[in-house]
């Protein structure tokens, strides 16, 4: 699967921003501006934008991942690999109190990430609980390179960190971290709140929610606003089954306003695949887009320009189509 910008940005922070206290529920929120007409015109540049919305805010539920604490969104492969990985990293640091700094290598590429921290209790979480990740030109091989400072705060957790079996919930704070890449660098901040549940590991549960999420790079300025997502992964079947929902008001520059966006019917696909079933709808100004997930391989987007509950188009594509624009 090809990554935007915007997914880019979110599937490489390895933390997340600090949250609000109540998150978004899967309806979407009213745009903060001036919504705009959906048509034929401008249908398929409205749901490609966002449907990366979504996976961008989804993703943030890889943001532990530098401490071994991380899930992730479609196409599932991600939350596969750190659900298999091994936690020795986060082990051997927070049997200490405090712990780090400890400097390691970036996973398979150049540049190190420094962490450190203060728990109550050596070898467990306990509210209140800090980290701190300080990533110097990481990469691990992907063509992006992470720089930048990130807090983390534990908000809630119980289980047990050496099994890798455990709920938590966190927040962090992020301050214009940058991932750099080829043709591009995006930096990013905002906040976020995360909860990881692996006490039914290979199946896990991940879900992110924020009021604000911002991206600035060369091609556009994207924000989110009042955005949550839910995924799952359950890797005790063959092929391991993935879903995801998500909601948000998406602001971009690419854009003549807002829209909301939210999941109608719950995306699911098998790892390493885009997803099978699924519906996203985007809506704007007295009308809006329907994303449909007929198969792995093909989309199909129906156009309501006048909101009357009648579809005046239909546009198909490949997935490959839709997030190569």
């Amino acid at each position: 699967m090809k990554r935007s910008p915007v997914s880019i940005f979110a599937l490489s922070l390895l933390v997340a921003g600090c949250g609000g206290d109540s998150g978004p529920t899967f309806g979407g929120a009213p745009p903060v501006g001036t919504s705009f007409p959906i048509d034929g015109s401008n249908g398929v540049a409205v749901t490609q934008l966002s449907w990366e919305a979504a996976v961008a805010s989804g993703g943030l539920t890889d943001l532990g991942g530098a401490a071994g604490l991380s899930g992730n969104a479609p196409d599932g492969s991600a939350i596969a690999e750190r659900a298999r990985r091994s936690e020795g990293l986060l082990v051997d640091v927070i049997s200490q109190v405090p712990f780090g700094p400890d400097t390691f290598p970036c996973d398979g590429g150049t540049g190190t990430v420094t962490i450190s921290g203060d728990l109550t209790v050596p070898g467990t979480f306990t509210p209140g609980d800090t980290f701190l990740i300080v990533y110097e030109l990481c990469d691990e091989g992907f063509g992006e390179v992470v720089d930048g400072t990130v807090g983390l705060t534990v908000r809630d957790f119980s289980g047990d960190i050496f099994l890798g079996t455990y709920l938590l919930s966190m927040d962090a704070d992020i301050d214009t971290l940058s991932v750099a890449t080829a043709s591009d660098t995006i930096v990013g901040s905002g906040d976020a709140t995360i909860t990881l549940d692996t006490t039914e590991t290979p199946y896990i549960e991940a879900g992110v929610s924020g009021g604000v999420l911002t991206q600035d790079s060369l091609a556009s300025l994207e924000t989110l606003r009042n955005y949550a997502s839910a995924q799952t992964f359950d890797g005790n079947l063959v092929p391991a089954i993935y879903t995801m929902d998500a909601s948000g008001t998406l602001e971009s520059s690419q854009l003549p306003g807002n829209v909301v966006y939210s999941t109608a019917t719950t995306f699911q696909g098998n790892e390493g695949e885009y997803p099978n079933t699924g519906v996203l709808v985007v809506s704007g100004d007295n009308s809006s887009a329907r994303l449909i997930a007929v198969d792995a391989t093909n989309v199909r987007i129906e156009i309501d320009s006048n909101g009357d509950g009648t579809t005046d188009e239909i546009i198909e594509l490949t997935w490959a189509e839709l997030e190569g624009g």
